[in-house]
């Protein structure tokens, strides 16, 4: 009997506990996160001159989870930035004033780059060598007897190709097109340097002459072969621009120069070649003019210089 009675007694205890074990796993899954033990707020100390991020209480945490939390964060960080507190600022490695300079000088050339060469065909690769070969020696002759020294004439281009035809050829009644053999092609082009200015034209003329219909202007420029103690003087007008430009920059903008960071040359190594035009040049050889006319005109110098300065 007494057994009976103690019977319910028993599975009313055991389905309160699991009732109260029910309730609490309810409130775990409902707010996803473990509750954290109470603690104080921690205290953020910030560096001289910058602001700090408030952080939330971890009490925070345990009420709302953390993604209510960052969004607590991230409001205040907000609040903090419209209400004009200072904020940290990373500085780019492109700051300062960037500016380039330049100089440039005008003068007349003291060198002329003469391209010239032979071009013959021959039945055969010897027939048409021989004959590039007598037009190419008759060439130079001319040019050294006019002065040009052996180191200034440079073989740029030597060739031997064959040349073919295309013939229409009637093989077991059907018309078909075929490749055939006609010679050989022989091209030898050197660049010479004439620095004697005011002979240019007839030194031409003496040159085409002794090639003969074999012989082949190319082109012709002109330069200036040392340029080195123009580079002092082109280096100072330089950088006088640069720093002219950056004080522009600075005054324009209401911000005060500072030091010179960073300076590069680019440029200056070589002048600009004004070429004469070809088809101009062309007309000029073939024309049946007692000498051939060569004006060298002005070339000009450029050099720049790429500066940065900070700014203070």
């Amino acid at each position: 009997m007494n057994i009976k009675k103690a019977l319910p007694v028993t599975i009313g205890i055991t389905a309160v506990a699991l009732f109260a074990v029910a309730c609490n796993s309810g409130e775990s899954s409902t707010t996803g996160e473990t509750p954290l033990p109470q603690q104080s707020a921690p205290v953020v100390m910030a560096p001289v001159n910058q602001t700090s991020i408030p952080v939330a209480a971890p009490a925070v945490l345990a009420k709302t989870g953390p993604v209510a939390a960052a969004q607590a964060v991230s409001s205040v960080a907000s609040s903090a930035s419209l209400s004009g507190a200072p904020t940290l600022q990373s500085t780019s490695g492109n700051s300062g004033i960037w500016v380039s300079g330049e100089g440039s000088v005008t003068l007349e050339p003291d060198l002329a780059m003469l391209n010239l060469g032979v071009e013959t065909t021959g039945k055969t690769v010897a027939v048409a060598r021989a004959e590039a070969a007598t037009a190419m020696d008759a060439m130079v002759t001319s040019l050294k007897s006019n002065g040009i020294a052996a180191i200034d004439i440079q073989t740029q281009f030597f060739n031997i190709s064959p040349q073919y035809q295309w013939t229409e050829v009637l093989e077991n009644g059907i018309r078909t097109s075929k490749q055939v053999l006609t010679g050989y092609l022989v091209t030898n082009n050197a660049a010479i340097k004439i620095r004697d200015m005011e002979n240019v034209g007839p030194i031409i003329d003496e040159v085409s002459e002794a090639g003969g219909d074999a012989a082949r202007i190319n082109g012709i420029s002109f330069t200036v072969e040392d340029t080195s103690p123009l580079m002092v003087s082109l280096r100072a007008d330089a950088v006088a621009d640069a720093i002219a430009k950056a004080n522009q920059f600075a005054n324009l903008t209401g911000v005060d120069l500072g030091r010179l960071v960073f300076i590069s040359e680019t440029g200056g190594n070589a002048p600009q070649i004004r070429a004469f035009p070809e088809a101009d040049f062309a007309m000029a050889v073939s024309s049946f003019a007692p000498s051939t006319s060569i004006s060298g005109g002005e070339l000009e110098i450029t050099m720049s210089v790429q500066a940065v300065f900070g700014i203070q």
